[in-house]
């Protein structure tokens, strides 16, 4: 079915009220359109093939829009069809630029941002992000795929396994949306998030630290970024932050590569 009559019978109107749809990323787990009528925007998304493999859970993804919507944190679901792939969500607005996730101001909104979500009481039906698991997970797959690089050597998973693993036994664990970048922000007041694809149960500092390692932040960066969302920065916040950036990057860098091998199939 076309993004346009997908958009149409999620707003109820017919066909030819849809006066535009734009594609606005294709990438390794979906297609998305920004769908206008004259009256609102929505996007369409449709899943592709290789979500699962990228251990996306779509079940979990709607259960935490439901939430997300209802705090005002992400957007509004208008129409849901997991067994189809297909999503359909109010727009929101723009995303944030790269150079905005670096002004002060942002960061601390985002702290602001994480700090409620990681107050609401934790779910008892969602999908934890156990993260000794996921790396586990995406390790296997390469396996599987028969790939060996410098992320699947003894030492490399060694390392990513005990981090994980230590971080795991000491987690209060949250509900996170555990991949922050700037195109899933939402540059409004207050910033509100978008693409809960990898949402669940986890721990709150690896959620902080996608946003510090897709951005690059500075030590400072971090600082400002723990002190929005504790109201003060323990030494500790810290050190436990710094353990998760390595670890977010070693997922983000294992995701990547299961990515490219799937993309090649």
């Amino acid at each position: 079915m076309p993004p346009r009559e997908i958009a149409a019978r999620a707003l109820g109107i017919a066909p030819d009220q849809i006066v535009s749809a734009d594609e606005i990323k294709h990438g390794l787990t979906n297609e998305s359109w920004l769908v206008r009528s004259a009256q609102e925007a929505v996007i369409v998304r449709i899943s592709n093939r290789h979500w699962a493999s990228l251990q996306i859970d779509r079940n979990a993804e709607a259960n935490v829009l439901e939430i997300v919507a209802r705090a005002g944190i992400g957007p509004e679901i208008l129409a849901s069809d997991i067994s189809r792939g297909l999503l359909v969500t109010r727009y929101l607005g723009p995303t944030c630029s790269p150079e905005a996730m670096m002004e002060s101001r942002t960061i601390e909104q985002l702290g602001q941002v994480y700090r409620a979500l990681h107050a609401f009481p934790v779910p008892q039906d969602l999908r934890e992000v156990h993260l000794p698991s996921v790396i586990a997970g995406y390790l296997d797959t390469l396996d599987t795929l028969s790939t060996s690089s410098m992320l699947t050597t003894p030492e490399m998973r060694e390392r990513g396994l005990s981090l994980a693993t230590e971080i795991a036994d000491s987690s209060e664990p949250r509900l996170c949306h555990n991949d922050v970048h700037h195109l899933n922000v939402i540059d409004a007041q207050p910033l509100r998030l978008i693409d809960w694809e990898y949402a669940g149960i986890g721990e709150p500092f690896f959620d902080l630290a996608s946003v510090c390692v897709y951005h690059d932040y500075s030590m400072d960066q971090r600082a400002a970024l723990v002190q929005a969302y504790r109201g003060t920065v323990a030494t500790s916040d810290l050190e436990r932050l710094a353990k998760c950036c390595w670890l977010f990057e070693y997922v983000r860098e294992l995701w990547t590569e299961v990515g490219t091998h799937l993309a090649e199939t």
